[in-house]
């Protein structure tokens, strides 16, 4: 095993990556270290890359947080995962973010995705040792504080790294916007990979209709292979009253159950006038850009129920996990994922999640 990795590294914003070789890692009492045999590019990597996320970030970095490790060396005592899964070298697992454990969203509140103090490991400066703070490299370090899950074997790497980030961010939104049966009339916002992977689980329930609302028009095409009995494209340079008069028409009275999975400027004040009566909107596909206007007096008048969904605990990834395994003959989980770039070309797959011509772009930085 080599002594050294390299990793695509960001030092300006907006910027292009410099590869840079960095010390192999060592694992920690509790821990583990991975090398990354797939991972996939989030609209999050995206908003990091241009400098444009809500959250603290420092340079330089190595952005990525998608990802299917396997594990190269196991630290005292990490040889079981996060659900009680035994952990072997060979094994290819999934990891989540650091809480603190110790703050009042981590242990009153049980929310540890809200945890203040949070460690995120792209968003880290990745000058210091470990180095291997994201997943845009060719290891990965999985603390001893962090959550961790073994993947199913039948489950495809990229699926996995699609699914450690989309999916299980998915399964926890589902969660919080309560029972969705035959009787519900749903609308998903958003027909990227939230929106993809929020259809195929809704579609599950088989809700009375379920529209997806979004674009591009290859992106509708798999919502509807995946479920959603109406699509509505949404042509960026159209008046937005239009695209809600055409969902209120498909609904009859609005959305029962609805999902921001878009995060595009001025999504949630049309979500909100998407609803019924007593409708339940759940949000959470947006974490930066501008302050959006919102009609409160609708959400009064129409008695809605907004809710804010951030993120997934481990239990979520290990329940992503599980569903890409069982429905993997229901829905083609291939259809989601783009073109494969190594860590010289990763600025190339980012220029194709701003451009919309991919889905979910997959890096495989060994460069196979």
């Amino acid at each position: 095993m080599s002594a050294t990795g390299r990793a695509a590294v960001l030092r300006d914003f907006g910027q292009d990556f410099t590869v840079e070789t960095f010390p192999r890692p060592r694992a920690d009492a509790g821990g583990l270290v991975v090398e990354i045999e797939t991972a996939t590019v989030c609209g999050s990597d995206v908003h990091a890359w241009k400098g444009q996320l809500s959250l603290d970030v420092s340079l330089p970095m190595i952005l990525g947080h998608e990802m299917a490790g396997r594990i190269v060396e196991i630290g005292d005592g990490a040889d079981v995962d996060s659900v009680g899964q035994p952990l072997e070298i060979g094994d290819r697992v999934v990891w989540a973010h650091a809480s603190c454990g110790r703050c009042h969203e981590c242990t009153v509140e049980q929310t540890p995705v809200l945890c203040s103090n949070r460690y995120i490991g792209y968003l880290n400066d990745c000058s210091v040792p470990p180095h291997f703070t994201g997943t845009f490299a060719e290891y990965g370090v999985v603390r001893p504080d962090a959550g961790r899950v073994r993947i199913p074997d039948g489950v495809d790497s990229a699926w996995a790294s699609a699914g450690s980030c989309a999916l299980r961010t998915v399964v926890k939104a589902l969660d919080l916007a309560g029972s969705v049966d035959r009787d519900d009339t749903v609308v998903v916002q958003g027909a990227g990979p939230l929106g993809l992977f929020a259809t195929a689980l809704l579609s599950l329930a088989d809700p009375r209709r379920l529209v997806v609302v979004g674009g591009p028009q290859d992106r509708l095409d798999l919502a509807a292979e995946w479920g959603a009995t109406h699509t509505v494209l949404v042509d960026p340079s159209a008046d937005p009253a239009g695209r809600i008069d055409e969902v209120m028409s498909i609904t009859g009275r609005g959305a029962s159950v609805a999902f921001e999975l878009a995060g595009a400027p001025g999504v949630v004040g049309e979500g909100v006038r998407m609803m019924a009566r007593n409708g339940r909107y759940v949000v959470l596909g947006t974490l930066g850009g501008a302050p959006q206007p919102v009609d409160v007096a609708t959400i009064v008048t129409r008695g809605l129920r907004v809710t804010g969904s951030m993120s997934g605990a481990i239990g979520d990834y290990h329940r992503a996990m599980l569903a890409l395994d069982r429905y993997q003959d229901r829905f083609d989980w291939d259809r989601m994922l783009g073109s494969t770039y190594d860590l010289d070309t990763l600025g190339d797959a980012m220029e194709a999640m701003v451009a919309m011509t991919e889905i979910k772009p997959i890096v495989r930085p060994a460069g196979r």
